[in-house]
């Protein structure tokens, strides 16, 4: 890539070492914008000071004393790119959805129920149904008294949840090793890996839903409504 301004080869995506001048952004994956290599774990804050760093030298504020609108799109579209990067692959889980999406197989994951939960799946169900009914007839007995099903099946999501972490931190490793071996470059990896993945992602699509559909259903509705700030 190169400078639009000064011509020169571009050393980062977003700023033109030579001249100064930020760099209209398109076709680039999150890390490239951030300079980073495409690994998966990362020490704490390492990313948010990446990102820091490109924005004291992109952000469009620094730009307002120029006239050329070419300056001030490019200021904008840096920024914008920039923080659609960070957005992107913040935190692991966001980093690993990323990579899948990018080699096709988030897409292709169906939500799927572990191993671990299709033995319970029946049972999560109508107690979640029943808990939903008492709530629309206003029957807080009938809420009350289902709260300890759903507090001991909430045991059984948590322990898949865990698992799924498990499963996750292996994947990552496989993934960073093999970025290490192509040079910190997007790496080719086996089919086995694609697979598990593949597998991974619509587990955890489920266990994030029903997570939400647990957390939901222990608030009774008046209380949902008094922790919804005012618009």
């Amino acid at each position: 890539m190169k400078c639009w301004n000064c011509q020169s080869p571009l050393e980062e995506a977003l700023v033109c070492e030579r001249c100064g001048m930020p760099q209209p952004v398109t076709g680039l994956s999150p890390f490239e914008i951030l300079h980073l290599a495409p690994r998966l774990r990362w020490r704490e804050g390492e990313i948010e000071r990446a990102y820091e760093r490109l924005a004291l030298r992109c952000h469009p504020d620094l730009f307002r004393a120029h006239r050329d609108e070419r300056v001030l799109s490019a200021g904008r579209s840096a920024m914008r790119a920039l923080n659609d990067a960070l957005r992107e692959v913040r935190d692991p889980l966001a980093r690993l959805k990323y990579v899948l999406a990018s080699t096709g197989q988030h897409e292709q994951a169906t939500r799927t129920v572990p191993a671990g939960l299709q033995d319970s799946l029946q049972v999560i169900e109508k107690v979640l149904v029943r808990i939903d009914e008492a709530r629309e007839k206003g029957d807080h007995a009938a809420w009350e008294s289902e709260q300890d099903h759903l507090g001991a099946l909430r045991v059984k999501i948590d322990a898949a949840c865990e698992r799924s972490d498990e499963d996750m931190r292996q994947l990552v490793d496989q993934w960073d090793a093999a970025v290490g071996a192509a040079s910190d470059e997007w790496p080719a990896m086996p089919e086995d890996w694609g697979a598990r993945a593949l597998v991974w992602s619509g587990e955890r699509d489920f266990l994030e839903a029903m997570r939400t559909r647990f957390d939901d259903a222990r608030t009774w509705p008046e209380e949902r409504e008094a922790r919804t700030p005012a618009r």
